[in-house]
């Protein structure tokens, strides 16, 4: 009796461990595009989705404030779903408007451009590079498909180690054994996202019509710029007042002031 329920035990941990792995770490299938004949409103629209940096701090207002501020008015629509790694953000453009996290409405909206953050998550649950490109890519080609071009903002520095360390054991455990197996023990660094990044979407003619924003330009090392960070993960205020600027002169730059 003892021995059955041993090895039911050990059976039912064997499958849980394979389906969390699975979940966390398998790749997303391409999902099919849909129709849109909606036709986009005049004037600048953009569009923003990614993860909980996309709704904390009202980035949409600031964003539109700040253009303002450079004789640019625009129209944002925002879609963000806090904690969510770039698989998650690829398949929310898929999902019916109304389903949580739907960010359909912004294709939908046809925006000249729409900004794209993502891949804190990816990196702190420590997916890999290829993990975080793959999915930027669909991401990317999804956009393009719909006549949007894609404003890529480079994985965001922050606090890696800070937030490894607020982890609980099976976490850690996880993360660890992913490193282990996909990077040779070695951990991933924040460069190594966004390099493979960049070589995809070369290799795929994907830069053409896409933009990046280096966010250095808001901080490159989360040790120095901690008075811009609300936790290892998240700006704070001032932090978000410095990359609503950021995206802002980087829209300049693709926008004529009229």
């Amino acid at each position: 009796m003892k021995k059955k329920l041993v090895l039911s035990i050990v059976l039912l941990t064997g499958v849980f461990c394979i389906g969390y792995f699975w979940n966390k770490y398998s790749y997303a299938g391409e999902e099919k595009y849909f129709p849109s004949d909606t036709k986009a409103e005049t004037g600048l629209q953009i569009g923003i989705i990614g993860d909980s940096w996309v709704v904390r701090q009202n980035l949409d207002s600031l964003l539109q404030k700040k253009l303002l501020d450079k004789g640019i008015q625009a129209e944002i629509y925002s879609s963000g779903n806090p904690g969510a790694t770039t698989k998650r953000i690829y398949g929310n453009l898929f999902k019916k408007e109304g389903e949580e996290f739907s960010s359909k409405t912004v294709i939908e909206k046809k925006p000249d451009y729409c900004i794209v953050i993502a891949g804190v998550n990816d990196a702190a649950t420590h997916v890999g590079p290829d993990f975080y490109s793959h999915h930027m890519m669909m991401i990317i080609k999804t956009l393009q498909h719909y006549h949007i071009k894609p404003i890529i903002v480079s994985l965001p520095e922050f606090g890696v180690e800070e937030n490894f360390k607020n982890k609980n054991m099976i976490s850690s455990l996880s993360n660890r054994s992913a490193e282990l197996f996909l990077n040779k023990g070695e951990e991933f660094k924040i460069p190594d996202y966004r390099n493979t990044l960049l070589k995809d979407l070369k290799a795929n003619g994907l830069d053409k019509n896409s933009v990046i924003l280096n966010f250095d330009e808001v901080s490159e090392d989360y040790e120095k710029d901690r008075n811009l960070y609300a936790d290892p993960l998240h700006l704070n205020k001032q932090g978000y007042q410095k990359f609503s600027e950021f995206l802002a002169k980087g829209i300049v730059n693709l926008v004529p002031i009229k």
